[in-house]
């Protein structure tokens, strides 16, 4: 089971923000992410060239116009999770 979690590092401690669903003494594993992974991981997923820039230095009304010229022709992404959901894991 992958779970994404939030936390909060403080005085040399992860606070959770969240609960989790983990067993006493569950073994895992962390794959720590700061904001700027976070933002080029959700990216990545897109169709779309990621510049190798700071956040605050995108161009956001571009990168918005390179998605939508990556989506341009496909099916609304509304139908492509209906129809994940109907055929299931």
């Amino acid at each position: 089971m992958s779970q994404p979690i939030r936390a909060i590092y403080s005085e040399g401690q992860l606070h959770l923000l969240e609960p989790v669903n983990l067993s006493e003494g569950q073994e895992i594993r962390l794959m720590i992410l700061s904001d700027e992974d976070a933002i080029r991981a959700a990216l990545g997923d897109l169709l779309v060239e990621i510049p190798d820039t700071s956040p605050s230095d995108l161009d956001e009304a571009a990168l918005l116009h390179e998605v939508e010229e990556a989506f341009r022709g496909q099916p609304p992404l509304s139908e492509a999770i209906l129809e994940e959901r109907r055929e299931g894991p």
